[in-house]
């Protein structure tokens, strides 16, 4: 007689905004991630622990904020003593594997080259269980660079190993970071994630629980889609964000200055694009999107083939947004419009209602005690995310009323603080007079700063002391103790 155990499937893309899907969008096709939110609840208010990779992804993993488990911006290393999703797991004896993008670790030199063997941390194991930040066994592949996926192309068609090595496949018309590859779809980097993932399902020995963390490189910029995805849009009626040029001399100077003139860890500058190849840049964001869905139909019928798909518990969400053009900016940085903190959640399995859509507020390190919740287990100490399951099975409207999203680049000058509530956005510098209010009921697209606003004093009051709250009680409660004396 079969068991029934609870897998889990982590599914993450890499700068997917929460309207850049067909529940949200009805230009976007992504029927598979369509069906997914029929089966399960939709998390409309879900928000990202920062606007950039590492910081969020090690949030989802640890159920940590950024300045707790101190990997507060790309470049930065998630410190090895962190206790993950994976070990917790591995407690209950589940199989746990990675494949694609982790970035817990840099990904290149200080000189952004990846030719030396400095760049094998990225991929080694964590000295004291051999574990990849307590996966089992994991398959890297991240940005474009050296990695598993390399390895793959190369036993399939070393020519294309070679092009791509050299130019990712760039069109002859390739420019500002868009194109259309002609590499072959079965060659992709997407397909390879879908392909290892995959594989690791129909090796799986169904007796014991599996943990899978599929995690795609796409949609992030390049914005190269393989020619048959681009051209599903071709036709597309795209709305080109509105730009203001009003909008750059209303930015504080320390942000303007880093924008034109510096490169922000993560991107976040003003684009030179005219609406035209914006409108490519869109088409083509949207074709690696639909790409994606597809790998995930694919692993959908892998665990329907081992009859194991009813008994999964999915989460499908990304590490952050993509400015995509709003307010005249692209990719990502130091900045909290919705277009890149929002981000998508759907969250499907055993006891999951099927069909909803919620408003409640959701954090990433939500996900991690979520999970655990879902499979019978408690709030580990030290973690400082709160479970949604009581959200997910239709008991409670929400269990939060604010999330926060961080950006921290010390470094170069900058830390800011995000406070998101139903209404309200406050965004909060450190050591500047400047900040953000926008009242997103009244304002939705973000474009009246209300934050020197008399009228609205009294309320910017209210949200600074609900941050203070938030920021006090997120401080870090490790190490736990153990004596009054």
């Amino acid at each position: 007689m079969k068991k029934n155990k609870t897998h889990i499937w982590l599914i993450t893309t890499d700068q997917m905004r929460a309207d850049a899907i067909g529940t949200e969008n009805e230009t976007v096709r992504t029927p598979v991630l369509d069906k997914l939110a029929s089966e399960g609840t939709v998390m409309t208010n879900a928000y990202c622990a920062s606007p950039v990779c590492t910081p969020s992804r090690a949030s989802i993993f640890t159920g940590r904020y950024p300045h707790v488990h101190g990997a507060w911006n790309i470049g930065v290393s998630l410190d090895e003593d962190e206790v993950t999703l994976g070990d917790y797991l591995k407690q209950e004896n589940y199989r746990t594997v990675g494949v694609g993008k982790m970035h817990f670790r840099p990904q290149c030199k200080t000189d952004f080259s990846t030719e030396s063997e400095d760049v094998a941390i990225r991929d080694r194991g964590r000295e004291k269980d051999n574990t990849y930040y307590g996966l089992d066994e994991h398959h890297i592949s991240e940005d474009n660079l050296l990695g598993k996926y390399l390895d793959w192309l190369r036993e399939r068609n070393p020519r294309v190993a070679d092009r791509f090595e050299l130019d990712h496949y760039r069109s002859e018309d390739a420019e500002h970071d868009v194109w259309e590859s002609d590499m072959p779809e079965e060659l992709h980097q997407t397909y390879w994630t879908a392909e290892k993932s995959i594989d690791t399902i129909m090796a799986h020995d169904t007796e014991q629980p599996l943990f899978l963390w599929t995690s795609f490189v796409d949609p992030h910029h390049p914005f190269n889609p393989p020619k048959a995805y681009a051209k599903l849009y071709e036709d597309a009626d795209i709305a080109i964000p509105h730009s203001d040029p009003a909008e750059l001399r209303l930015r504080p100077d320390h942000l303007l200055y880093q924008g034109l003139n510096g490169y922000w860890p993560g991107g976040g500058e003003p684009h030179p694009y005219s609406d035209e190849h914006l409108g490519r840049v869109i088409r083509n964001y949207y074709g690696m999107i639909t790409f994606i869905d597809e790998q995930i139909g694919r692993i959908m019928k892998a665990w329907q083939q081992r009859d194991m798909y009813d008994d999964v518990l999915i989460v499908f969400t990304s590490d952050h947004g993509e400015l995509l053009g709003d307010h005249g900016l692209m990719y990502k940085g130091p900045w909290f419009y919705e277009g890149l903190t929002r981000i998508p959640m759907i969250i499907r399995g055993p006891g999951i209602a099927q069909g909803q859509r919620t408003n409640a507020m959701m954090e990433h390190v939500d996900i991690l005690p979520t999970l655990l919740d879902a499979i019978g287990l408690e709030r580990p100490y030290g973690v400082q995310g709160l479970s949604q399951l009581e959200v997910l099975t239709g008991k409670k409207e929400y269990i939060r009323d604010s999330a926060i999203t961080s950006y921290d680049a010390h470094d170069r000058g900058i830390q800011a603080k995000c406070l998101r509530t139903n209404r309200y956005k406050l965004v909060v510098f450190a050591g500047e007079e400047y900040g953000e209010l926008y009242d997103l009921l009244e304002d939705p697209d973000e474009r009246c700063n209300l934050f020197f606003d008399h009228v609205s004093r009294e309320v910017k009051l209210n949200l600074m002391e609900i941050l203070i709250h938030r920021l006090i009680q997120n401080q870090d409660p490790l190490p736990e103790r153990k004596t009054n004396w």
